[in-house]
């Protein structure tokens, strides 16, 4: 019996990492929207969609209603979602997309692209700053 533990705990061990460490294409909306809906300060989600970019390739992209006294922080905040949401999904992404919609004086949209691996990097693993990502990653359209 003790012969068999020795085999299996390293298996068991891993295992949780082997299933929470993959999110399929079909679950990422659904995940996307759950990270949302877990702060309750975050920015209202729109929408939240794999495409294949033609510029950009495969690409995450996510649409929210932000707040006018806060548009970097909710901008910031679908960011981390989507960087978060990259790292663990099956198929790697090679864009994160983020439209923002602010109410001021009528609608004004601000569209933002950043590379998947740079945004994963400074985000999720920090092995890069944030403030060197939003100077050299981040693109505002």
């Amino acid at each position: 019996m003790k012969r068999h533990l020795k085999y299996l705990l390293p298996i068991l061990l891993l295992f949780p990492f082997v299933l929470s460490g993959q999110i399929q294409d079909r679950h990422v909306a659904s995940t996307v929207e759950k990270y949302f809906a877990r702060n309750r300060s975050a920015p209202t989600i729109i929408s939240a969609e794999v495409v294949d970019d033609f510029l950009y390739g495969r690409t995450l992209k996510i649409r929210i209603q932000g707040h006018r006294n806060s548009e970097n922080e909710d901008l910031g905040f679908a960011f981390g979602a989507a960087a978060a949401i990259a790292n663990q999904a099956t198929n790697t992404f090679e864009a994160l997309w983020v439209e923002m919609d602010v109410r001021y004086k009528g609608v004004e949209t601000t569209i933002a692209v950043a590379p998947a691996q740079c945004s994963i990097e400074a985000i999720v693993l920090k092995s890069r700053s944030f403030g060197d990502w939003w100077e050299n990653c981040l693109e505002i359209l």
